[in-house]
């Protein structure tokens, strides 16, 4: 599944996570994992849903990723299953006094189920060091991301319930980096669990060029700020984009050719 425009979001999340912190991504979070530190050929046998020499499928199912040992946790396959159980980690967290965090990602659809209430209820009552991170969709042209669903935005509903919230611009890397950092300090320092909710717009691959609103790109907008700042070249983005294409193709083709000789 396609996470383009939300690259701020999983980048920042795999960034700012303590090396003890865990944390819970949704389905389209798989990019935060070689950012963690997954190893790129692992990362391609889980994408694939093959496995390493002499042992079973890791995660069983294509496109699932974890690593215990990098505190990413396994994204079961019923929606919204992982929001309490992120929140049975932070409450586990709480209670070895470590001063850890956890993390979970999730859509603006997941809010409307009851995973998401009893997850809120739960962290609020037992004041767990947890940061929900929920990205809420803004059409090109359409109308705002809570239109039509309860009336405001998810970010102002959760402080109904207790939790300290912010709602940032998703293409903005600079406010979801300030925005993610402050949240997940906040839960460290034991003062409570708290709500990231982050715009953004889904751009897909097979969109044209010109169909693609550079505002809501997050590459983009980091692009041409980096640009203004004098810290950009074509040559730069050219050679960073083609080592990184050049260790993922390696990584798949290499599962690929393991997995047709099993």
């Amino acid at each position: 599944m396609s996470c383009a425009g939300e690259e701020a979001v999983s980048v920042l999340t795999a960034m700012l996570a303590g090396q003890e912190d865990w944390i819970y991504p949704g389905v389209r979070d798989f990019a935060l994992a070689p950012i963690r530190g997954l190893d790129l050929d692992d990362f391609a046998r889980q994408i694939l849903g093959s496995a390493a020499d002499g042992e079973r499928p890791y995660n069983g199912r294509p496109g699932a990723l974890a690593a215990a040992d990098l505190g990413i946790a396994y994204a079961p396959e019923p929606l919204g299953l992982h929001l309490p159980l992120a929140a049975g980690q932070a409450h586990a967290q709480k209670l070895a006094g470590n001063g850890r965090a956890t993390i979970a990602l999730f859509g603006e659809g997941l809010t409307t189920t009851a995973f998401f209430h009893e997850t809120v209820a739960l962290a609020s009552a037992c004041d767990l060091p947890l940061v929900l991170v929920c990205k809420s969709q803004l059409w090109p042209e359409g109308a705002p991301a809570e239109a039509g669903l309860l009336g405001d935005s998810v970010a102002e509903r959760v402080k109904a319930c207790g939790l300290w919230s912010r709602r940032v611009d998703g293409a903005d890397v600079v406010a979801v980096h300030a925005a993610l950092d402050q949240a997940l300090r906040r839960a460290r320092d034991a003062r409570g669990p708290g709500l990231v909710e982050v715009v953004v717009t889904q751009l897909h691959a097979g969109s044209a060029e010109s169909d693609i609103p550079a505002h809501r790109d997050p590459i983009e907008r980091l692009r041409r700020h980096l640009d203004r700042e004098g810290q950009w070249t074509p040559t730069f983005q050219d050679v960073i984009e083609a080592e990184v294409r050049g260790q993922l193709e390696r990584a798949f083709t290499h599962a690929q050719a393991k997995e047709m000789g099993r």
